[in-house]
């Protein structure tokens, strides 16, 4: 399924009017996630972002604004650094706390190749597509993540606090599910509803794309243009 990109031809500062931004929230809260294309060279994408919330320091750098791009140096632990396919996931997963809120990309250099393109698929929506007695069972328990530092957290698959916003968490590979046959049938019919119901963000030059972690999972497939670039910037609510 192809996303439902927002095009643009207004200038710059036309998107950061208090109508704008409105609207642009509303989207975002309305289907997961908001895609704008066709920006102009001086859109300051960082300014941008950071209507949608608090800006995070990432935790390679410190810095607010990441680099994603081949890195032999972060790619054996980190598929998002290699061309390789990057499993469904919500990032941040492995927190110990609540994971991020939203995350924002945006492109500087698309793959010439064709490749590279960023999928989202909505896991609330999935979570709505379990009985009752399934999605009491991903809420109430705790199941094991696996960490790439190795260590393990535990956490609800779909964890829901009182008058807070429910937050799916979600990696396949490092779900421990093995013994425990529940968890390991929802967690490949998870897949599959990805598969299904995925749109594709097929990246052009200064093409924006945020979405909310707390209820988007997102992908990528593979590429072989080394010379992708996306930056990448974390927030809070």
């Amino acid at each position: 399924m192809l996303s439902n990109p927002i095009a643009t031809t207004s200038s710059a500062d036309s998107f950061l009017s208090d109508t704008a931004i409105a609207n642009f929230q509303q989207i975002l809260k309305a289907q997961g996630y908001l895609y704008l294309e066709q920006l102009p060279d001086d859109f300051d994408h960082l300014v941008f972002a950071s209507k949608f919330g608090v800006l995070l320091p990432h935790k390679y750098n410190g810095e607010y604004v990441f680099t994603i791009k081949v890195n032999p140096n972060l790619g054996d632990r980190y598929p998002a650094f290699t061309t390789s396919e990057v499993e469904p996931h919500t990032e941040g997963y492995e927190y110990e706390h609540h994971p991020l809120h939203y995350q924002c990309l945006w492109c500087v250099s698309p793959a010439t190749c064709g490749g590279g393109q960023t999928l989202l698929a909505d896991g609330y929506a999935f979570v709505n597509s379990l009985s009752d007695e399934e999605r009491e069972y991903i809420t109430v328990y705790k199941f094991e993540f696996l960490t790439p530092s190795g260590s393990i957290v535990r956490h609800p698959l779909y964890d829901v606090e009182p008058g807070k916003q429910p937050i799916v968490r979600f990696n396949f590979s490092q779900l421990r599910r093995e013994s425990d046959r529940t968890l390991n049938n929802i967690a490949i019919r998870f897949l599959q509803f990805f598969d299904d119901e995925k749109i594709a963000i097929n990246w052009s030059k200064n093409d924006f794309l945020i979405w909310d972690n707390f209820r988007m999972l997102h992908s990528r497939t593979t590429y072989q243009d080394r010379d992708r670039e996306l930056k990448r910037v974390y927030l809070n609510a």
